[in-house]
């Protein structure tokens, strides 16, 4: 295709050329007419891969018309501004610099050659600052065009950035979904099961007691695995449709759920929830409930059988969130950390510009969360 384009400014100045030389004054030379006039036109085939070499051949064409032919041609010197600006479009400035500093001097030395009075006195001064500014011109387009070339590259870079961007966003967000579903209810799973295999094995009740707590405790984990289905069939369901609502967005029912199934799971959760967050904007609410949910998962993976204290609270600025719990003497049935809790709810929290605690307190463990409302 650019071979094509090629071809096709060739025969173009060729066409340009023989009409040149056919509706213009006969030189006398009818040959060196027509090769200097055709070279100076399709020698354009160079422009677009080397204008440089271009600008060379036009210069030097520029000079051999003036002294072969009895009459100014304006066909090479008008090829060899298109040259220029074609380098000053491709190449540095001290580039563009020299090849305009040779078009002026050939265009000068044309002019000269003929009448040097025509370069002396005021009207000398003036008809070179006119050379000047006519050989600039091209040389002013091309780096215009080279300008707005480097803009639509940084346009392009930006959004391919910005795409970027929105897709490990958009990654982080459903890691974290992910996360905050599955780690809930499969610490749920866990901590049922271990407490049924400890009725099953090591219980001093009757066999018949045994087996029945083993059961409810089996009751307990096919609920949270139901619930995890349903969740994790809401999350694909707006992965496949983007612009559907979001079937997992009820803050306050998460809430809700994460201290039922805490509770179920042998925490002594008490909860305190200001009703009058239902009022702030709903990401604000969502980090709210996520944060209940993976602190009351960690109570329930590290201090299993805790007291639990969520405490959510609302002001004219700002809402908190706490979640406090005890720390029990040490436990098999604890489970190994993730190591992505408390780094997945300071990322959420940090992004709406809140503030994020964790850590010990009166032997226990707590985190506090504030986020401004805006």
């Amino acid at each position: 295709m650019k071979a094509l384009i090629d071809v096709g400014i060739g025969v173009a100045g060729a066409l340009v050329g023989a009409v040149t030389v056919v509706l213009g004054a006969p030189s006398g030379q009818p040959v060196a007419q027509w090769v200097l006039v055709e070279a100076s036109v399709v020698a354009l085939v160079l422009i677009r891969r080397l204008p440089l070499l271009l600008l060379g051949l036009e210069v030097v064409l520029i000079v051999a018309t003036d002294i072969v032919l009895p009459y100014e041609s304006h066909v090479a010197p008008l090829a060899a501004g298109l040259a220029l600006g074609a380098v000053a479009y491709r190449h540095s400035g001290w580039v563009t610099t020299v090849g305009w500093a040779a078009l002026y001097g050939s265009v000068v030395f044309t002019v000269g050659r003929h009448d040097l009075g025509l370069l002396s006195g005021v009207n000398g001064v003036l008809r070179l600052c006119s050379i000047a500014a006519a050989v600039g011109a091209p040389v002013a387009f091309g780096c215009w065009l080279a300008g707005l070339r480097k803009v639509a590259a940084q346009e392009r870079e930006r959004a391919v950035a910005e795409r970027e961007a929105a897709r490990m966003g958009e990654r982080a967000r459903i890691s974290n979904d992910l996360h905050d579903l599955v780690a809930h209810h499969v610490s749920a799973i866990a901590m049922r099961a271990g407490s049924a295999r400890y009725a099953a094995r090591n219980g001093s009740a009757p066999a018949a007691e045994r087996l029945e707590e083993s059961a409810t405790a089996l009751d307990a984990i096919h609920t949270s695995a139901g619930q995890a289905l349903v969740d994790l069939r809401g999350m694909l369901h707006v992965l496949r449709d983007p612009g559907g609502a979001d079937p997992l967005i009820d803050p306050e029912q998460m809430i809700t759920d994460a201290v039922e199934r805490s509770r179920s799971n042998g925490l002594d959760v008490r909860a305190d929830v200001d009703v009058r967050l239902a009022l702030v904007p709903l990401a604000l609410r969502v980090t709210a409930a996520r944060v209940v949910q993976e602190a009351l998962t960690n109570a329930l993976k590290h201090a299993p059988g805790s007291s639990v204290v969520v405490a959510l609270h609302k002001d004219a600025r700002e809402i908190q969130i706490e979640v406090t719990n005890t720390m029990p003497d040490k436990s098999d049935n604890a489970l190994p950390s993730s190591g992505h809790g408390l780094a997945g709810m300071r990322e959420r929290v940090e992004i709406l510009g809140g503030t994020f605690e964790a850590g010990p307190r009166d032997g226990g463990w707590r985190v506090a969360v504030t986020v401004e409302l805006p």
